[in-house]
């Protein structure tokens, strides 16, 4: 009997799924992990399709992504890059372009919170203008409308809110603020997949928003990023050109374009400056499969989240947990703890302890930025001292929110954490860190 390609390739289908329900995770000391893997038979599956297309490299897989991605969040157009990161660098990319008329000029000021991750920040000074950097509520870690309101000046032309670990911002607030001064706004959504402000999904607020597909994300291509544009088409013509190379591909001007230029092949035409962000085919495979599942991952998520904050509840005497506003809804990245003024033991010491019971932790984020060794190197304005930012940097830790853990797996967090307020309480053992005295983050450095 003659065995065709695809027959080959239904066995291998076949195989890859018998695999994925028989195969366990290798042993592991960690009993709460940072992050785990969701990626499963039909993502491999998903893969091996691609791979055995033979069409690789950005294509059909990355617009499909792109469309299913616009319809899950309620936007006109969405494009796909290859990392959050790069996501906010296209964004601002996008703004700071000579060829609008009302975009970003250089030692324009874009207003974003101390507490973020980098690449928030980094993007807005490479495209030449100045970040101003915000406190941050101590409740929410959130960037409040009152500190932006505050910390406008003449050169203010855009806000950067970031929902921090899922949290979303007073985006209602925001953009009020954001009409009344006339300024750009981008949400960096990179941990908030899903999050909402009533009924209205984070992202669909500003005129352009950033994900993470990172592999520890609400939903992951291993690697990947996407920017949604509300509904200003220019926007997105812009970022398919800048995405890659600044061609004209994609673009859904292209005829237009290509007939001011016609002596030139429109096939290997260059209409703006450009990278190139390009995502592949595989990342896009994966991200159609793991889309489909994202609800289910959110809502898994959110549960955990409130299983904790309700078993933690008779510790926040001594730690602070992150709370959304009302109305709000938390799409559960991460949990994050910071040590309240009378907590009688160290952040460190906290740390020590969950770690040595298998429990991952990880600083929140960057903690504030203006105290990382980059921030020596690159101008940037504080509004005010940022001590709340300085005490998530001193006091502040977090562990990780993940679908798929069992009961068993949270009681023992929960208790882990009772066990230690409760006896370092009765101890009195040595109080929290100091916040240290750093150079004053209260003007320009240049």
């Amino acid at each position: 009997m003659h065995t065709t390609p695809d027959d080959i390739q239904a066995a291998i289908t076949e195989q890859i799924r018998a695999y994925f329900q028989t195969a366990r995770p290798a042993a592991s000391d960690c009993r709460w992990p940072l992050t785990s893997n969701t990626i499963g038979a039909d993502e491999t599956i998903a893969v091996l399709d691609v791979l055995l297309s033979g069409r690789i490299t950005m294509g059909q897989c990355v617009a499909e992504f792109e469309q299913a991605w616009s319809r899950f969040l309620g936007v006109e157009h969405s494009v796909m890059v290859n990392s959050g990161s790069s996501a906010n660098l296209l964004a601002m990319s996008a703004l700071a372009s000579p060829i609008w008329k009302t975009g970003l000029r250089p030692g324009d000021e874009v207003i974003v919170p101390a507490v973020t991750w980098p690449t928030t920040v980094f993007p807005i000074v490479q495209v030449g203008c100045i970040p101003v950097l915000v406190d941050v509520d101590a409740d929410t870690l959130n960037m409040t409308p009152h500190a932006v309101r505050h910390a406008i000046t003449p050169k203010t032309r855009a806000i950067m809110p970031v929902h921090l670990l899922g949290n979303p911002c007073d985006m209602t607030e925001m953009m009020r603020i954001a009409d009344e001064h006339n300024l750009h706004v981008i949400e960096d959504c990179c941990e908030a997949h899903g999050a909402r402000v009533g009924d209205q999904p984070v992202g669909t607020f500003g005129e352009m928003s950033t994900f993470s597909f990172y592999f520890s994300h609400h939903m992951t291509t291993i690697e990947g990023g996407m920017i949604s544009v509300r509904e200003d088409e220019k926007w997105s013509n812009f970022l398919l050109s800048a995405r890659s190379h600044g061609w004209l591909r994609q673009r859904s001007d292209r005829d237009h374009l290509a007939r001011l230029f016609g002596q030139r092949d429109d096939r290997w035409l260059f209409v703006t400056p450009g990278y190139n962000l390009r995502p592949m085919e595989l990342n896009a495979a994966i991200g159609l499969v793991q889309l489909r599942q994202m609800p289910d991952f959110i809502r898994q998520r959110a549960e955990l989240r409130r299983t904790l904050l309700e078993g933690l509840a008779d510790c926040e005497d001594a730690l602070r947990l992150q709370r959304e506003l009302p109305g709000h809804f938390h799409s559960a990245f991460a949990f994050p703890m910071v040590l309240r003024e009378n907590a009688p033991f160290t952040r460190d010491a906290l740390r020590d302890h969950l770690e040595a019971g298998g429990i991952e932790t990880r600083p929140v984020l960057g903690g504030n930025l203006a105290r990382q060794p980059a921030f020596e190197h690159i101008p940037w304005r504080a509004y005010s001292k940022l001590r709340v930012a300085d005490d998530i940097d001193c006091n502040g830790l977090m562990i990780g929110i993940n679908p798929g853990v069992t009961a068993e797996q949270t009681e023992y967090v929960i208790e882990r954490i009772r066990a230690f307020v409760r006896r370092t309480g009765k101890t009195r053992s040595r109080g929290r860190n100091e916040i240290p005295t750093c150079r004053e983050p209260a003007r320009t450095h240049e």
